[in-house]
C-alpha cells in the first residue's frame, strides 16, 4: 500500500544582479553553521570544438591549481582552513566552481572562490600534470565497457551536435596547452550570464556585501552562446557495435531524444519513467533483473541539457542472453506504450519521486544543486516549488500518453559493447539496416 505523498515547501529565495551582469541567488538556511557558494559560468563543454574535447574539463580542474599569489597546495590548504572544499568542473552547458565553509569562515571562502574564478594562473607544470593524468584516466576508462558504450551512445544520439562529445581522445589531450587553456578562460569566464548561488547560514546584508566585494569589479565580454537546438530525431532504429573480443558480457545503452523539463507533458514522462525503469520497483528491474536474472543492474533515466533532453536505458548482460535481454527490453518499451500502467504502479512511482525529492531538498547540497540546475537550464522560477504537485497530478492515462509520444523504440539509438563475433548476428535481427561497427571514440 502506497502512503500519502509528502508536500515540500522550499525556502524562499532572493535574487538580484550586480552592475556587471552577475546574477546572485540567496537561500538563507540557519539549520547548520554552513555556507555553500557556487559560481556557474555559461558555456561549458559545448562551447569548445570537438577537436578540443577535454579542454573544458582540464580548465575547470586547473582553476584550483594556482593563482598569482597561491600554489595548488596553498589553495588546498586554505580550503581546509575554512572547514570546507573548493572544486571546479565542466558540464555540457557551464563551468561550475563550488565552495563550502563553516559560516564563521565564509569571508575566507568568498575570497578564495573569487581568486580562482577570476585570476587563475594555470601554471605550466600543473597543465602538464593534468594532461598526464588525463591520459591515464582515459586509458583506465576505456577498459570499462560501460564507459565505451556511453561515449558511443552520446556520439550517435546527439550526432553532429556539441553535446555528442563526452570524452577526450588521445589526440585532443595532446592539443591541450597552457596557451589554449588561458585563451579559453579569457573568452568564456565573464560575469554576464553567470550565476552566483549562495545557500546556508548567511543573511541578505552579508550576502550582498560579499557578492559586491568579491565579484563586483569582475569584468568580461559577452557570455558564450547557447548550444544550438538538437537535431531532428531519428526515423529508424540503428544498432552500433563496439568489438571487445572474448568479453563475457555486453554493455547496452539505448534511448532517444525526449523533452525539456518545462514541457507541459514532462511530469507525465517522469512518472512513466519511474514505472519503466527509474526505481527499484520498476518493470525493467523486476523482470530483467529479478525474474530473468539477465543482469544485476538495469535502469532508465531522463537526462537534460539546455537545448536537448533524452531518455536512456543502460544495462550490462551476459553475452549468452544478449539477444533475449534486448528483445525483452524493447518488449517492455512497446508494452508500456500499448496499455496504461496500473494505478498501483503509477502511485508507487509518484511516491518514490516525491520522497526522493523531499530528501534531496532537506540538504544544502541537494537544494543548491537543484536551484543551480533550474537557473542554468532556464526553468521557471517555481519549477521546484510546484514539483510535488505536478508529480501528484499524473494519471495512468497521462503516463501512457507520454509513453506513446516520447518513447520511440523503433527509432532508438542502440549501442552494444561486447564480443562482435558472438553478437553481430543476434543484433542484426533488431535493425532493418546493417549493424554499424564503431571504434572507442564512437567513429
Amino acid at each position: 500500500m502506497v502512503g500519502p505523498i509528502r508536500l515540500v515547501a522550499l525556502a524562499p529565495r532572493t535574487e538580484w544582479k550586480l552592475a556587471n551582469g552577475l546574477c546572485v541567488v540567496l537561500v538563507s538556511d540557519q539549520r547548520a553553521p554552513l555556507v555553500s557558494a557556487s559560481i556557474a559560468v555559461q558555456g561549458g563543454e559545448s562551447a569548445l570544438p570537438a577537436e578540443d574535447a577535454g579542454l573544458a574539463a582540464a580548465m575547470a580542474e586547473l582553476l584550483t591549481d594556482g593563482t598569482a599569489t597561491k600554489t595548488s597546495k596553498q589553495i588546498s590548504d586554505a580550503a581546509e582552513l575554512f572547514g570546507g572544499s573548493l572544486v571546479g568542473e565542466a558540464t555540457p552547458d557551464a563551468f561550475v566552481v563550488e565552495a563550502s565553509a563553516l559560516s564563521d569562515k565564509a569571508e575566507a571562502m568568498f575570497s578564495l572562490l573569487a581568486e580562482v574564478v577570476r585570476a587563475p594562473s594555470f601554471p605550466a607544470a600543473e597543465v602538464a600534470l593534468r594532461k598526464a593524468n588525463m591520459r591515464e584516466e582515459l586509458s583506465a576508462d576505456r577498459a570499462e565497457s560501460d564507459f565505451l558504450a556511453s561515449v558511443v551512445f552520446y556520439k550517435k544520439v546527439f550526432a553532429g551536435h556539441p553535446y555528442a562529445v563526452t570524452a577526450p581522445t588521445n589526440e585532443s589531450i595532446e592539443r591541450i596547452t597552457r596557451d589554449r587553456v588561458v585563451a579559453a578562460h579569457q573568452r568564456l569566464f565573464t560575469p554576464r550570464g553567470s550565476v552566483l548561488l549562495l545557500v546556508g547560514d548567511i543573511g541578505l546584508a552579508q550576502a550582498q556585501a560579499a557578492a559586491q566585494k568579491h565579484f563586483g569589479s569582475w569584468k568580461g565580454g559577452a557570455p558564450a552562446a547557447d548550444a544550438p537546438a538538437v537535431l531532428t530525431p531519428r526515423t529508424e532504429r540503428t544498432v552500433y557495435l563496439l568489438d571487445r573480443p572474448q568479453s563475457s558480457q555486453v554493455s547496452y545503452v539505448l534511448g532517444n531524444l525526449a523533452v525539456r523539463e518545462d514541457n507541459p507533458a514532462y511530469f507525465d514522462l517522469l512518472v512513466l519513467n519511474g514505472v519503466l525503469g527509474g526505481s527499484f520497483s520498476s518493470r525493467l528491474v523486476r523482470d530483467i533483473r529479478e525474474t530473468k536474472g539477465y543482469t544485476y543492474n538495469i535502469s532508465s533515466r531522463l537526462e537534460h541539457r539546455r537545448t536537448g533532453s533524452l531518455i536512456r536505458i543502460r544495462t550490462p548482460v551476459r553475452t549468452e542472453v544478449a539477444g533475449d535481454a534486448l528483445r525483452d527490453i524493447l518488449g517492455h518499451l512497446n508494452g508500456i506504450r500499448d496499455s496504461e500502467p496500473s494505478a498501483e504502479e503509477v502511485a508507487q512511482a509518484k511516491a518514490y519521486l516525491a520522497g526522493s525529492f523531499a530528501r534531496r531538498m532537506e540538504t544544502q547540497e541537494g537544494l543548491a544543486e537543484a536551484l543551480l540546475h533550474q537557473k542554468l537550464l532556464r526553468l521557471p522560477a517555481d519549477f521546484y516549488d510546484t514539483y510535488v504537485d505536478r508529480v501528484s497530478a499524473v494519471t495512468p492515462a497521462s503516463a501512457r500518453k507520454a509513453a506513446q509520444t516520447f518513447l520511440r523504440p523503433d527509432e532508438m539509438t542502440v549501442v552494444a559493447v561486447g564480443d562482435a563475433a558472438k553478437l553481430k548476428g543476434t543484433l542484426s535481427t533488431f535493425t532493418k539496416k546493417p549493424v554499424v561497427s564503431v571504434g572507442v571514440d564512437g567513429d
